[in-house]
């Protein structure tokens, strides 16, 4: 979590980390708690599932793996990471916190690889140097 912290600082607004059949919140700010309660969460978090799962299907362009979708909302910027067919990692931020998405979505995809419990199924060549 202190990596979150210090990489999003005062734009961070939730993130939770999900599996086959659980989620855990990571964090979550207070005001945005305070619109999820337990049922919703549930709900979204069964959306990132699903979500998940249709990713897993190839492409119909040679670009490689997608590792992060990017969503830009009027109240938050949403990063979804795919860890494999039912691993994931949901980030929220303050859209202020626009300026510089590549770079924390390459430093997010650096902390998931290394630090975290599970790698990044195959993870891109740029990402293992």
């Amino acid at each position: 979590m202190n990596f979150l912290e210090e990489q999003a600082g005062e734009y961070l607004r939730g993130a939770i980390h999900y599996s086959g059949d659980e989620y855990v919140s990571l964090y979550m700010r207070d005001d945005v708690d305070a619109l999820y309660p337990p049922e919703k969460m549930e709900e979204l978090t069964e959306y990132y599932r699903r979500e998940n799962q249709s990713r897993t299907v190839e492409e119909p362009f040679d670009l490689g793996t997608n590792h992060c979708t990017v969503n830009f909302y009027d109240d938050a910027i949403l990063f979804h990471f795919t860890q494999g067919d039912e691993l994931g990692t949901v980030i929220t931020l303050e859209p202020e916190a626009g300026r510089d998405i590549v770079t924390f979505i390459t430093d997010c995809l650096e902390q998931l690889h290394y630090n975290s419990p599970q790698e990044i199924p195959r993870a891109p060549n740029w990402l293992k140097g």
